[in-house]
């Protein structure tokens, strides 16, 4: 029985990490894709990102490594599905509007 709960435990932890790797990676496209928009006129719809460091790719990727690395110490990883998810829309928002103004 204990060799099953490893396993398992085992399976969620690399789960998370493979989520915490596509969190991690699409916050860094998404701020190499929101300095692209600013560059070409846009403005930065989050009031906490436009304060400067929206497009700092190496900030953003800071960031959300720390999200991640919370996340999977306080045994939190199930919540990196969800940010997972809800990051491709808000790129494919980026890519839409650097392709409309461009």
């Amino acid at each position: 029985m204990a060799r099953l709960r490893l396993l398992v435990a085992e399976a969620n932890l690399r789960k998370g990490i493979l989520l915490g790797i596509a969190f991690v990676g699409l916050n860094i496209l998404d701020a190499r894709l929101t300095g692209t928009t600013l560059v070409l006129g846009a403005s930065e719809l989050n009031p906490i990102a436009a304060t400067g460091f929206g497009s700092s790719m190496l900030l953003k990727g800071l960031i959300a490594i720390v999200i991640v690395i919370a996340l999977l110490f306080f045994r939190r990883g199930n919540l990196l599905k969800w940010l997972s998810l809800g990051m491709p829309p808000i790129v494919l928002w980026n890519g839409l509007a650097i392709w409309s103004w461009s």
